[in-house]
């Protein structure tokens, strides 16, 4: 019994190995022989790109994963084999990215002729979400693998050419934050509004930097009182750092946030010792990269700046400020055309 099992079995085999080879030499389809191909040398091309991916950049660790990615795409093997041969060379345009310019994705990835650049699109868009748990954050990985001119490091987020870049991703209008929980003081900030305000917050309520002003102004405080406040106020936020531009504003009835993100800023860049910051906008698809924060300020979303918060958890984080770079809105083009002196055809 178990001999006739064995010799249907194996006929049978043979008749789904001889109809797999049937359909194979029949069919015309482009994307199911790629697919075939690639499957059966899949491990050739994974030692490949495996190989170029062990730079001594902190992508090491993490070839096999980011090297599974790239070969899963869609694609033709083609252009997986020419990835590989161009990818030594990179495909970030660095001097562009560090430009200052608001640089889209399209503008940023770059090869010489005959890259395959609808490829290396394809690998930038998976990449882009890559962090491996909390090992990085989004972006990194992507711009890190696709250029042996940018480094993950300890110091800041990369190493881009000579300058120290923090990158601060963004998926939607929520970016990163200007530092790391700690950063700034919160725990007195209670204590410091009850000692000037008759009539303060309520701790376990939400309580934005924009709204100092009208408090203030409800507690019945003249503009003296009021910068007595703000000072206290600031000065101990920022660790007894000069905060003058801040409290002029707030008591002045301005908007303090760009100078709130400029301190916010400087204490982030003496404790990290970053050269600049990138922001990028993955909605967006483009990027920009910033060494002055008053700038900075002007090209992003309104920032969420909460000097007390309902849950108490997330206060040390939500005082920092928040950074998502603002799409650039492509201009309108009229078409003009040329006048024309032929008579117009009865």
């Amino acid at each position: 019994m178990r001999a006739k099992e064995f010799l249907t079995e194996k006929t049978n085999l043979s008749n789904i190995k001889q109809d797999i080879v049937n359909r194979v030499q029949a069919t015309q389809d482009e994307d199911l022989l790629n697919k075939i191909y690639t499957a059966l040398h899949k491990g050739g091309l994974l030692d490949r790109i495996g190989g170029t991916l062990q730079r001594d950049t902190d992508t090491k660790g993490y070839e096999q994963k980011l090297a599974d990615i790239i070969i899963e795409l869609p694609g033709t093997v083609e252009e997986k084999e020419a990835f590989t041969k161009f990818y030594p060379q990179g495909f970030i345009d660095i001097n562009r990215m560090l430009s200052g310019e608001y640089v889209k994705f399209e503008n940023l990835l770059t090869g010489g002729k005959g890259a395959p650049m609808e490829f290396v699109h394809r690998v930038f868009e998976a990449l882009a979400p890559v962090t491996f748990g909390s090992a990085k954050g989004p972006g990194e990985f992507a711009l890190a693998v696709l250029s042996p001119h940018i480094k993950i490091t300890g110091k800041g987020d990369l190493n881009i050419g000579n300058q120290v870049v923090e990158v601060k991703a963004a998926a939607g209008q929520s970016g990163g934050r200007v530092g790391t929980p700690g950063l700034l003081k919160v725990d007195n900030i209670p204590a410091i509004l009850n000692k000037h305000l008759p009539n303060p917050p309520e701790e376990g309520t939400s309580f934005n930097l924009t709204n100092l002003k009208s408090v203030m102004d409800a507690n019945g405080l003249n503009p003296a009182q009021q910068k007595k406040l703000a000072t206290e106020l600031f000065k101990y936020i920022f660790s007894g750092t000069e905060v003058s531009d801040i409290v002029n504003a707030v008591v002045g009835g301005q908007d303090p946030r760009q100078y709130f993100l400029r301190a916010n800023y400087a204490l982030y860049q003496a404790e990290s010792g970053f050269d600049g910051m990138m922001l990028i906008n993955f909605p967006a698809k483009a990027l920009k990269y910033f060494t002055d924060p008053i700038q900075m300020a002007n090209e992003i979303y309104a920032m969420g700046i909460y000097l007390m918060s309902s849950n108490t958890g997330f206060s040390n984080r939500q005082i920092l400020s928040q950074v998502t770079l603002k799409p650039v809105k492509e201009k309108a083009t009229s078409i003009k055309l040329k006048p024309s002196n032929k008579k117009a055809v009865q």
